[in-house]
């Protein structure tokens, strides 16, 4: 009950744009994604006998872990009256985590295999701008930042750490897709997203022992513009335009 009041939290805040600036509103959409996430950890301790006879830093060391195939789902508005610039602010479902190969024996390298898996909810904000590459499509750039809230986690390799990942969290995002014309106001869209943590997850003594987390986010989606004419999608290129007298 107490993620469904998050959750409904969350909506809440995603129709605030529509409320408040309905008239910038020019489009609506939703998309499925891939991701491809991975846990990075550093330990900056000395580990060998002489320097840490009894290990007692020598957890965790060192190591970026295996990537983790999951997926994302998600619904999204467009705003702003602009030709090339856009505001699109999302509500998306995110899986994340880590393949490791956990060393548990330091003596005899003996290591178990195991996966972390974080489930967010997330509300993100990008600014979009239309660029012209020389394709027929519509392409554009993305840049902006993700609202997480950790719905649930499974995290059995150094648990000590990765179980003490943040329980709300902000990482920046970058993107870059391109739109195919479908019928009517129907568009098709692909993008592709990377989204790393700017700073640690988790840290102690001093940041001498720290956790991030790096995602890639591959899209598929519809989206539907409300009004035509609005918008570097819209607008014909080869078309005269109308300057008045």
């Amino acid at each position: 009950m107490k993620h469904f009041r998050k959750i409904f939290f969350v909506l809440a805040l995603f129709t605030i744009p529509y409320t408040v600036f309905p008239q910038f509103l020019r489009a609506w959409g939703l998309f499925a994604g891939e991701t491809s996430s991975r846990h990075r950890y550093k330990n900056k301790y000395p580990q060998d006998f002489q320097s840490d006879p009894a290990f007692l830093h020598a957890q965790p060391p060192s190591h970026k872990g295996g990537e983790f195939e999951s997926w994302s789902a998600g619904i999204f508005l467009e705003m702003l009256r602009s030709d090339v610039w856009r505001w699109q602010t999302e509500i998306e479902y995110c899986n994340k985590g880590s393949k490791e190969n956990e060393l548990v024996n330091w003596i005899t390298d003996q290591q178990v295999k195991k996966t972390n898996k974080l489930t967010y909810i997330q509300w993100n904000n990008f600014l979009k701008r239309y660029i012209n590459l020389g394709f027929r499509r519509p392409t554009y750039i993305m840049i902006g930042v993700r609202g997480e809230y950790n719905l649930s986690k499974s995290t059995p390799a150094y648990s000590y750490i990765s179980g003490n990942f943040k329980k709300l969290w902000v990482s920046p995002d970058l993107g870059i897709g391109m739109e195919f014309k479908l019928r009517g106001n129907w568009s098709l869209f692909a993008e592709e997203h990377y989204n790393p943590d700017a700073w640690f997850q988790y840290t102690r003594d001093s940041n001498k022992i720290w956790a991030m987390n790096r995602t890639w986010e591959t899209r598929v989606g519809l989206i539907y513009r409300i009004k035509q004419g609005i918008g570097a999608y819209d607008l014909d290129c080869n078309a005269p335009k109308y300057h008045g007298r």
